[in-house]
């Protein structure tokens, strides 16, 4: 069986409305069209100027096949240019498929592994991160 892998995206908003409509018709869509290997995909937040989306995948494949569907949809552009990505958690492990894409999102500094801060990455690339508690093992 292959382990999931829990996403937590926080965003600040530039555009609140703008956000929450792109982020509605994002999800329809993806009931349409993309919830494959999807388990969840919620949004949520009670400040005006921030918000967050959680999403539980199978696995990385799941990950990396949602995430290459939806990248130039409209919706996800929206979303994009209403908020600003200010961090990315992941939690479960993280193998190389994932840790190939990350990159790819321009994640940066702002990604984070069980809450700790992945220093030095992507310089340095590890072997694929565990699930805190059997090592707890960070990037970098």
């Amino acid at each position: 069986m292959t382990a999931e892998i829990v996403v937590a995206n926080f965003y600040a908003l530039r555009d609140p409305e703008g956000f929450d409509r792109a982020a509605r018709l994002l999800v329809r869509r993806m009931r349409l069209q993309g919830m494959e290997g999807v388990r969840s995909y919620r949004f949520s937040g009670s400040d005006p100027r921030e918000r967050r989306l959680v999403a539980i995948y199978d696995g990385a494949e799941a990950w990396v096949a949602h995430h290459d569907l939806i990248l130039a949809w409209p919706e996800t552009v929206a979303l994009r240019a209403a908020a600003r990505l200010v961090r990315t958690d992941l939690y479960g492990p993280v193998p190389p498929p994932v840790l190939d894409w990350i990159p790819r999102l321009g994640l940066g500094r702002m990604l984070r592994h069980n809450g700790v801060p992945v220093a030095g990455y992507p310089e340095a690339r590890p072997a694929p991160m565990r699930l805190a508690g059997s090592a707890g093992r960070r990037a970098g």
